[in-house]
């Protein structure tokens, strides 16, 4: 996918959607006083170790698949450079033959993750995500796409944007600055937040 260059970066934020090309650990909130993944929200500053624990990560991925996993992509904001991030590793996961999506995903419980739903920006294409650990705050998150695909192209679409225009990186880790708190419905807000932006980014790398 060519990406447009820009001379000034992306700021105007529009109406919010669900964002169509980035994968973060976040799950809908459910109401206060009930376990979910994304309570509470944990912003933390850049760790060299994530880089680290991602490749560790990738290199299990592509054991435990037997073959049917391709390449796996670091992605999300644990693998920038700098900035805060949710703790989580997300990943990338590319198959070239959908048909072993399934088998793909149950070797992959095997390494402690769960099989969730997957989100709502790829639902038109078969995928399958799997978060990690199976109990507890979620540490890993892998979304199983076809390699090539529309979801594999857009995700690294935006990660590429973010690392090449370092002023709409900034935005970003301010957006997260601004919008996160410790109350109850953290989750919502900070979501949406994110999902303004990433709306309108993808419109100026497609």
């Amino acid at each position: 996918m060519a990406i447009m260059r820009r001379a000034k970066p992306v700021y105007a934020l529009n109406k919010c959607v669900l964002p169509l090309a980035w994968i973060e650990a976040d799950f809908p909130p459910l109401p206060c006083g009930t376990m979910s993944m994304t309570s509470p929200i944990r912003l933390m500053s850049h760790n060299r170790q994530w880089q680290q624990e991602f490749q560790q990560s990738k290199s299990l991925l592509l054991w435990a698949s037997e073959g049917w996993i391709q390449e796996v992509e670091h992605i999300g904001s644990t693998c920038m450079s700098d900035g805060v991030a949710q703790p989580v590793i997300d990943m990338l996961a590319g198959l070239q033959e959908l048909r072993g999506l399934n088998e793909a995903a149950g070797l992959i419980e095997g390494l402690n993750y769960v099989r969730v739903e997957s989100p709502e920006w790829c639902a038109d294409e078969l995928t399958a995500r799997l978060c990690k650990p199976r109990v507890g705050e979620i540490t890993h998150s892998v979304l199983l796409v076809r390699q090539g695909g529309a979801a594999w192209r857009s995700a690294l679409a935006i990660r590429r944007w973010l690392q090449e225009h370092p002023a709409d990186w900034q935005y970003f880790q301010s957006l997260k600055h601004n919008h996160y708190t410790s109350q109850c419905d953290a989750a919502d807000r900070y979501a949406a937040a994110k999902a303004e932006f990433f709306q309108t980014l993808e419109q100026h790398v497609q």
